[in-house]
């Protein structure tokens, strides 16, 4: 794992509890590397510890789930757990719940 990886992960973890999303730009910004959002998706692709480091919960800029490394069913599976409302594809009241 790389030092950037391992950031990613401990940021993610530690800024974006259960019931809440992110989007890769929005990690990147709390990491202070704000044009870094390509290489968060890489990293949350390449995340060796989901769920407990909870990639899931990092969608796309309008919303939408984008990809998972486990398959889109699986992550929006795991945000209803979590209590987000998703429909096609697309995170529900995604302006009030994204950090």
């Amino acid at each position: 794992m790389t030092d950037f990886q391992k950031l990613c992960y401990d940021t993610l973890t530690h800024h974006v509890p259960a019931g809440f999303v992110t989007t890769y730009g929005n990690l990147a910004k709390l990491m202070k590397k704000p044009k870094a959002y390509r290489a968060v998706g890489t990293a949350m692709n390449k995340n060796p510890n989901a769920p407990d480091v909870p990639c899931h919960r990092v969608v796309k800029s309008n919303g939408a789930l984008g990809d998972y490394a486990f398959g889109v069913t699986l992550k929006q599976k795991r945000l209803q757990k979590e209590g987000v409302k998703v429909i096609n594809n697309k995170v529900v009241d995604f302006n009030k719940i994204c950090l």
